[in-house]
């Protein structure tokens, strides 16, 4: 008798593994690109995990029901990062300067954020849309990083895994920094802790 095949299915939580399997690979190698590349990814998430939250309610839920609208949200956003790395990676490798592109892309998805986070908690949807902008005005802007930035052109090294900021690049990690803690209290304060 022949053999059946077994038809694999594949579950939503299989394809969210993978985009975060993605995501720990990048984030592994030494090389600054793919370092940038896996925080690129890893932002969109964030960010999408934002924007999805909003849609669903999760500003104007309780406690319990937003965490449980955020981890569904997350794991959609894991899903979509699947079409969106490869993405960015041609995006990235189109670029002349590769590494400022993709700097210059974190700013951007660092202001997305705090936008994406303001939009969930004040519950402003012209916040929300603009954060989903930014995703798709910074992918065109990363081939233009050379154009930019015209007078820096740093080679694609390899670095520690503890020099993260010394990929990202002090402008990007200081307005990281300062939308990072502008998300925090936009939270505490909406959240009236």
């Amino acid at each position: 008798m022949p053999r059946k095949k077994e038809s694999e299915e594949v579950s939503l939580a299989d394809l969210a593994k993978a985009g975060l399997d993605r995501i720990v690979k990048l984030s592994q190698s030494q090389l600054i690109s793919e370092k940038l590349q896996s925080l690129n990814i890893l932002w969109f998430v964030f960010i999408l995990t934002a924007y999805i939250t909003h849609a669903l309610g999760g500003s104007s839920t309780t406690s319990l029901s937003l965490l449980v609208i955020i981890v569904i949200s997350f794991l959609f956003a894991l899903i979509v990062s699947l079409g969106y790395g490869p993405i960015l990676s041609i995006v990235s490798n189109v670029a002349t300067s590769k590494i400022e592109g993709l700097r210059i892309g974190m700013i951007i998805l660092s202001v997305s954020l705090t936008l994406g986070v303001a939009a969930l908690v004040l519950d402003i949807w012209l916040l929300g849309n603009l954060s989903l902008g930014l995703i798709g005005i910074q992918l065109v802007i990363i081939p233009l990083g050379s154009f930019l930035v015209p007078r820096i052109s740093i080679t694609d090294e390899e670095v520690d895994p503890s020099q993260v900021w010394t990929a990202l690049g002090r402008i990007s990690s200081v307005i990281g920094i300062i939308n990072f803690i502008i998300d925090i209290v936009l939270i505490l304060i909406t959240r009236g802790v």
